[in-house]
Order: C-alpha cells, then sequence, then structure tokens
C-alpha cells in the first residue's frame, strides 16, 4: 500500500463563480490536471492525504459536489480541514454523508491498513514565520498573516485552541496500536528551516514518521525542494498542489 499526498486543491464544481483561474495560468483546468495525475499514480489499493481547503462552498451541500469528485478518484482518502473550508459540518455529519472512500480527522485519528492519521488543522502563529517562502507583490498591500494588538491575540487564541485539538488527535490513538504514525495539518507545524515548535514537538512525540501539510502557495522558484525535510526522524512535506504542479507526492510505501 502507497501513501500519496495533495493538499489545496480548491475545487468548485458546487460554485462554479469560484473558479481559480484568477490566480493565473497555471491554475487553468487544475481539477482535470489533479485528476490525471491521480488516475496515473494512484492505484485502488493506496490512500492519498487532502490536509485542507478542498472546496470555495459555503454550504455543506454546495460542497458535497467536490467531495464526491474526490470520492470517486482512486484509492481511499483522508482529509483534514483548511482555513478556507467554512462548509465543514459536524463530525457526525461527515461520518454519514462523506463518500465511502472519503476519512476525516476531526479530533480523532484513523487507522487504514498500515498508516495510522491523526492532526489538526493548526493557523498561524507567532512563533514561527513561512513568509520568507513566499512570492508576494508588495503592490497587494501587506503579507496575510501579520497581525498586531488584539488580531495578533486572536491568532495566538485560535493556534492555541488547535494546539489542544492536535493534543485531542494524538491522545485517540490507543499505545498499542500497530502502525504507522502519520501526522496531518493545513498550516506549516513549523518554519521552513526546521526549527523545532510546539506543534512539532507534538507530533514528535506521538512518533510520526512523515507530517504533510499545505496552505502556502506562491513559493518562490529558488526554494523549490529546499524547503522542510526531515527534523530528528519526522519528515516533514509540503504538498500544496501548485508546489506538485497537481501530482499526487509519494510520502511512502508499506
Amino acid at each position: 500500500m502507497k501513501l500519496f499526498a495533495l493538499s489545496d486543491p480548491h475545487l468548485s464544481f458546487g460554485v462554479p463563480g469560484k473558479s481559480m483561474d484568477r490566480f493565473g495560468a497555471e491554475w487553468v483546468n487544475h481539477p482535470d490536471k489533479i485528476k490525471a495525475n491521480w488516475e496515473r499514480l494512484v492505484g485502488p489499493d493506496d490512500v492519498v492525504a487532502v490536509t485542507g481547503d478542498l472546496s470555495w462552498a459555503k454550504k455543506f451541500e454546495a460542497a458535497m459536489e467536490d467531495l464526491n469528485w474526490i470520492g470517486a478518484l482512486p484509492g481511499r482518502k483522508v482529509i483534514l480541514r483548511g482555513n478556507h473550508d467554512i462548509w465543514w459540518p459536524s463530525a457526525s455529519v461527515l461520518e454519514q454523508e462523506l463518500p465511502p472512500s472519503v476519512s476525516f480527522i476531526q479530533n480523532n485519528h484513523v487507522k487504514i491498513g498500515p498508516f495510522v492519521f491523526f492532526g489538526s488543522r493548526l493557523w498561524d502563529t507567532q512563533e514561527y514565520s513561512v513568509f520568507d517562502l513566499i512570492e508576494w507583490d508588495p503592490k497587494k498591500g501587506s503579507i496575510p498573516g501579520v497581525k498586531s494588538g488584539g488580531d495578533l491575540a486572536e491568532q495566538e487564541r485560535i493556534y492555541d485552541r488547535e494546539l489542544m485539538r492536535l493534543k485531542l488527535s494524538v491522545d485517540s490513538i490507543p499505545s498499542d496500536l500497530p502502525g504507522t504514525r502519520i501526522g496531518l495539518s493545513h498550516y506549516p507545524p513549523l518554519d521552513h528551516l526546521l526549527k523545532p515548535s510546539r506543534a512539532s514537538a507534538l507530533y514528535a512525540q506521538a512518533g510520526a514518521k512523515h507530517v504533510i501539510f499545505g496552505h502556502l502557495h506562491s513559493v518562490k522558484k529558488d526554494m523549490q525542494g529546499k524547503a522542510f525535510g526531515d527534523l530528528q526522524g519526522t519528515v516533514y512535506h509540503l504538498v500544496s498542489c501548485d508546489y506538485l504542479d497537481y501530482t499526487p507526492e509519494l510520502i511512502c510505501e508499506a
């Protein structure tokens, strides 16, 4: 069984007016690129982690078109909420309505074959920064995510809450459960130079062999393939779909 990952598909089958085409030529018809590469690489017995920003929909009913599209692709899937997934409903609704091939992480863990998945969305934080990775046009204003005052306090409150959710997910795993631990998040859990953080400490304590995340777009060309990597036996993978040229990345095989 192979484990692949791809994040931030930003699908809009249920809300056609939210196409990603406006973000550049590389995004034009990007679902077709994802589908072709996914079907070329992923077999029916494989698993794909999709770590957030799945759909532009605001309501779950509209997001179901995107979720069904993901569900129809080969393999089992494990999804995690991203910052744009405002359609995300309760765990009970997800359990009832998701396609059979799709599982989700929300204060829990999921075991598929030899892999045990856990994680949390996380959030922006002052604890570390990844903005040096991003090509940002100053004409667009200040860099998103840089906060001060009350906004900064609210940002850190959300980040602390996400760390609590990560701990709940870790604590849900029985200590004797066999399998390779795979950590998921949407936001990066540490900086691109691999300076340890509170989040990375939780993933390490849980025994994660790999931690998979997305969220970052417009990564500088000279940083391609140079960011993140192995920190004390845990490998950190940035898998935003535009960063990977809309191609699922092979994480490991068991």
